[in-house]
């Protein structure tokens, strides 16, 4: 079942909405179970109309009721009519909320009927408004603006007779329960059976409404003239305080235009002094610069010569050193292919010479040991030469004759040159020997270093 009702624009008043609706929608009761049964939703949404027509509608937020929550109400009972706070779904900038109630009604015929003949008082029932009076401030508690729907269900109609009255009161001391009672003692109706005369009735007691309606709508017209004296006031005393306020903003916005001309005089000559000045500077800036250019052409033509002058140089030199690295790789042959032929001729000349060496060192072996030995033999002599001239001088100092002195310190002087002159020669022997000997060890080191050579490369 998809059903779509709309109810009237509501005008807003500063942004505060007040106002009551109701939507109905009828529907059998094999309708309604089906609904129940496959749990169906209600969805209200609810949109803002801006005063342009060719503006979209906006759209403030939804609601998703279902109808198994909603309150059944039985129309033999009195029962009170629950009134829920709902949040809008789905709003962007604000969040809103929604007091209303869902219900069920039956609307038999009969029902009505035999309520109507059973109830012989009246009923009454209070429909809610959607805000409460809680939202408007206190100052304003005096002219409050009370509307109540009030259904009436007269006795004895054939009938039911329902009208929907608002009521609207201001500072007045009469409460709605006082008017209800006032009213219904008015229309109270007395027992007659007669038809002219049960329309006479009606007559009168439309024509007591009307009366009433003329009334209030005068009382309501006096104090809104009232109201709209006071609002007048208000507004004209707010007007005036802010058309001082608004012409002392002027008045020191109008000398601070006048401080700002004279700012702004000095400040463009100031500009027009630094324009000249910078375009000096631009024109040196535009001189240097194009010197510059000049300088970076030169030197940019300059490096490219000697770049290439270099790249040339570098690529001969890259020629020659590449020749002489294979001229060096085939000497590097030559000299590995030398070196594995002396390597051949020193492994076979190797044993003879150690052998010829060998020969030698045990010659001159022999030849130090005959040194030594006579060494030994002129010390030995020395020392029996030194006893032999003990002698001798003892033997002169007992003669005590110059004659014998002189004579045996000339043969003493003979025997000790000939002895110096031995040892001399000995000596120089020893010398010859000991360079020998170095020149075959330096022979024998620079030998086996030649046979290291060739393992080392």
């Amino acid at each position: 079942m998809n059903k779509r009702l709309e109810t009237k624009i509501i005008p807003g008043n500063n942004n505060v909405l007040k106002f009551a609706s109701e939507i109905v929608w009828s529907m059998d009761n094999t309708t309604l179970k089906e609904l129940k049964m496959s749990n169906a939703s209600i969805r209200i949404d609810c949109y803002n109309i801006p005063n342009n027509k060719f503006n979209a509608n906006i759209r403030l937020g939804y609601l998703m009721l279902k109808v198994k929550e909603a309150q059944t109400m039985n129309p033999t009972s009195n029962d009170r009519i629950e009134v829920k706070s709902y949040k809008l779904l789905g709003s962007k900038n604000c969040s809103y909320n929604l007091k209303m109630s869902l219900y069920i009604e039956d609307f038999n015929v009969k029902d009505v009927e035999a309520l109507s003949k059973n109830n012989q008082n009246l009923k009454i029932t209070e429909n809610n408004c959607i805000n409460d009076y809680n939202n408007y401030p206190k100052k304003d508690e005096k002219n409050k603006f009370i509307k109540e729907n009030i259904e009436i269900n007269l006795q004895n109609d054939d009938v039911n007779k329902s009208e929907n009255i608002e009521i609207d009161i201001k500072n007045s001391d009469i409460s709605t329960s006082e008017l209800i009672e006032n009213f219904r003692e008015k229309n109270e109706p007395p027992n007659v059976f007669n038809f002219d005369m049960q329309e006479k009735l009606k007559k009168k007691r439309n024509e007591e409404l009307e009366h009433w309606k003329k009334e209030q709508m005068i009382l309501f017209n006096e104090n809104l003239k009232i109201k709209e004296e006071e609002l007048f006031k208000q507004f004209n005393n707010k007007w005036l305080e802010e058309r001082k306020h608004i012409e002392e903003e002027l008045t020191q916005a109008v000398s601070t235009c006048k401080a700002l001309t004279e700012n702004v005089d000095v400040l463009a000559d100031m500009v027009v002094e630094k324009d000249a000045i910078v375009t000096a500077k631009e024109l040196e800036f535009s001189n240097h610069r194009e010197s510059m250019d000049n300088k970076y052409i030169s030197l940019v033509q300059k490096c490219q010569s000697s770049n290439a002058q270099i790249i040339n140089e570098l690529s001969d030199k890259n020629t020659q050193l590449e020749t002489r690295l294979h001229d060096l790789e085939k000497t590097n042959i030559l000299l590995r292919n030398e070196n594995e032929q002396l390597k051949e001729y020193i492994n076979l000349t190797c044993d003879l010479r150690v052998k010829h060496l060998e020969k030698t060192i045990s010659n001159l072996e022999n030849k130090y040991e005959e040194a030594n030995k006579s060494c030994m033999l002129f010390k030995e002599r020395w020392i029996a030469s030194v006893r032999k001239i003990n002698q001798m001088y003892t033997k002169l100092h007992d003669i005590k004759t110059n004659e014998h002195l002189v004579n045996n310190k000339q043969n003493i002087k003979n025997i000790l040159s000939n002895n110096l002159v031995e040892q001399k020669q000995d000596e120089e022997k020893l010398k010859t020997l000991l360079i020998d000997l170095r020149k075959l060890r330096q022979d024998m080191m620079n030998s086996n270093y030649l046979d290291l050579l060739p393992i080392s490369k």
